[in-house]
């Protein structure tokens, strides 16, 4: 069975493009995803640019021929792909086509387009589901990115964290709701089903675990309670002091020496006039009291 992981990044190669502007804009979002630093285009007749993520050239490679730069160039002649598939795949790029194709993604940033920002994520986002939380976060080798897709996450009143790591800018999103709720702007549907899914069982493991752990708690309460008690009701047989007691604290004392795992509730209930927990309490205070005047 695939990992939401993997469905995601499976579902993000694949996904059907809707219009010809949306393929314009992931193409632009995936080139910012790859520059390795803020271009100074205008002094180089070409580009390069590399990452090791194949999936992100597979989806590129799926959008070019549909975008307005298919026209002007085939994307295969530009690519250099590893023999063994491992390592960096490099993209050298005509530095006018280049030019244009990032100058049409900040245009798509300003006007909030998020097929833009679904580009961006194929090279630099990545989706963790540790034992307990959840973290979408998007990682990036320059600032100018970094405020780029900050002001995206702003529009869409997104609030998330900023911050250095390894010396790359990290932007994180840690709201399970908000993370479907991205997924679905990024028109990963099945991911955000899959996400939603996951979040509904691990919700219910640890109600689960909760409850467990609360009863195995109350058993131990229980049980500490009934030695301690026990331990006083033999003060009194032993002193032979349990007749001298009266009989609401004698009644006590025998049905706990009946049912010695009994909570307190129960033993309330047990007695021939009935009472409350917290009036079982009370009485068995009131015999620690006296058992420790007669030891």
């Amino acid at each position: 069975m695939k990992t939401v992981s993997e469905l995601m990044w499976d579902e993000w190669v694949f996904s059907p493009l809707s219009t010809r502007s949306d393929a314009d804009s992931e193409v632009a979002g995936i080139l910012w995803g790859l520059m390795s630093s803020f271009p100074e285009l205008p002094s180089h007749k070409y580009g390069k640019l590399s990452g090791r993520r194949l999936w992100v050239f597979r989806r590129l490679h799926r959008l070019w021929k549909d975008s307005r730069w298919g026209e002007k160039l085939e994307l295969p002649i530009m690519l250099n792909v590893p023999a063994n598939f491992r390592g960096n795949v490099t993209l050298q790029m005509p530095g006018n086509i280049l030019r244009e194709v990032l100058v049409w993604g900040e245009e798509s940033k300003k006007k909030g387009d998020w097929a833009w920002l679904r580009g961006v994520w194929g090279n630099c986002g990545s989706l963790y589901l540790p034992k307990s939380g959840y973290y979408l976060a998007f990682r990036f080798k320059f600032y100018k990115l970094t405020e780029m897709v900050l002001t995206m996450f702003r529009s869409g009143h997104f609030q998330v964290g900023k911050r250095i790591v390894d010396g790359r800018y990290e932007i994180l999103l840690r709201d399970q709701q908000k993370i479907v709720t991205l997924l679905t702007y990024f028109k990963l549907f099945d991911t955000a089903l899959k996400l939603e899914e996951k979040a509904i069982v691990r919700s219910m493991r640890d109600r689960a675990n909760r409850l467990v752990n609360c009863d195995a708690s109350n058993i131990r309460k229980t049980l500490e309670a009934a030695e301690w008690q026990l331990e006083i009701a033999k003060v009194f047989q032993n002193e032979k002091g349990l007749h001298a007691l009266p009989e609401s604290l004698q009644e006590l004392i025998e049905v706990r020496m009946r049912y010695p795992s009994a909570t307190l509730t129960e033993l309330g209930q047990m007695l021939s006039k009935p009472v409350s927990k917290s009036t079982v309490k009370y009485r068995w205070q009131k015999l620690r009291e006296m058992a420790e005047q007669l030891q």
